[in-house]
């Protein structure tokens, strides 16, 4: 497909917001030509950014629409798999924002439906692949010149939570992630978690203020992921592989340091818009990319299915206050 990729998004918060400005003004290949969102004046709004895209009050008649080649599914996580399932089954390329479902046998549906269809349409939101510092990372990681990973570790620093989170929230809302990460650039399945977390207080034993996760390795190397989830001060991610010869890691900030007035210091991203602007835009031009060459690239269903379970472990592991086994199926062939 050599033609422009009219696109459809669903949702206009935050994230869909984001998505259409980038397809709009920095993907010359795409155009946004249809928009869903409960919110009439919030659909407008984004409509008009978008040059008059077509506006739709029900999310499947978008995605059946004949002017919409492919999706962006940025709607609440409760309708991600029923949305990319209805792509699916209207034969249209999704980017469904993550997590892909709210649970493991519901993500299994979509992996169902994307098999029986025999190709692949679905990429899921994982945009850390697509930004340059966890790239870097991979790049060295994979040329073997510390020698094989033995430990990936990641940090995850949210500003605010908005409120007292509950573990399940942390987990699928932010470390889901940093779960894709490490399956990603360690290359290998988590097959274990031991999940630990502190409540916001005593009274609220239901949220998690701050999660540690350990991680085993089917090869036998080890991880560790950290998340603050009201930090107060700003966002941050690092991440860091530990090899046999070496360590690689990113840097927390990308801000330049600045002395002045006998301090020094650096700014800190005040979200992951922010800290991932980069990363959002490589990702919408690889996604409309693989849409033009005919052939899915990026985090795939399959991706977002394991993890999910292993999101799903992480909260099992955390409640109950012991280490969790990871069990996953057989990958089917269409996921290489």
């Amino acid at each position: 497909m050599s033609r422009t990729v009219k696109v459809g998004i669903i949702g206009t918060g935050g994230m869909g917001a984001r998505h259409a400005s980038n397809l709009t003004y920095l993907v010359a290949a795409a155009e946004v030509a249809a928009i869903m969102d409960v919110d009439a004046a919030r659909a407008e709004e984004i409509a008009a950014r978008c040059g008059g895209a077509r506006i739709y009050t029900d999310a499947e008649q978008l995605i059946s629409a004949p002017e919409v080649d492919a999706v962006v599914i940025a709607a609440p996580n409760s309708f991600h798999a029923e949305l990319t399932r209805a792509c699916i089954a209207a034969g249209k390329p999704v980017l469904c924002e993550k997590p892909l479902a709210t649970g493991g046998e519901e993500a299994s549906g979509v992996i169902g439906a994307e098999v029986s269809g025999g190709r692949r349409l679905v990429q899921v939101g994982f945009m850390r692949q697509y930004d340059p510092a966890h790239v870097a990372v991979k790049r060295v990681s994979d040329s073997g010149a510390q020698g094989n990973a033995l430990v990936f570790r990641s940090v995850h620093i949210n500003p605010s939570s908005g409120g007292a989170p509950s573990l399940d929230d942390v987990i699928t809302g932010s470390l889901i992630h940093d779960i894709h990460s490490a399956r990603w650039m360690m290359e290998d399945e988590i097959v274990g978690v031991h999940t630990s977390y502190i409540p916001f207080s005593p009274d609220r034993p239901d949220s998690a203020r701050y999660v540690m996760i350990q991680l085993q390795f089917a090869s036998g190397a080890l991880g560790g992921l950290e998340c603050n989830a009201d930090a107060g001060y700003g966002y941050e991610i690092e991440v860091s592989i530990t090899g046999e010869t070496g360590v690689v890691h990113t840097s927390p900030l990308q801000s330049p340091v600045v002395r002045h007035s006998n301090a020094s210091g650096q700014w800190v991203e005040e979200d992951w818009l922010q800290r991932f602007n980069t990363a959002y835009v490589n990702e919408v031009q690889a996604w409309v990319q693989s849409i033009q060459d005919g052939e899915a690239t990026g985090p795939s269903a399959w991706d977002g299915y394991v993890s999910i379970v292993v999101a799903d472990a992480c909260i099992e592991s955390g409640l109950k206050g012991e280490p969790a086994a990871v069990r996953l199926p057989e990958r089917p062939g269409i996921y290489g």
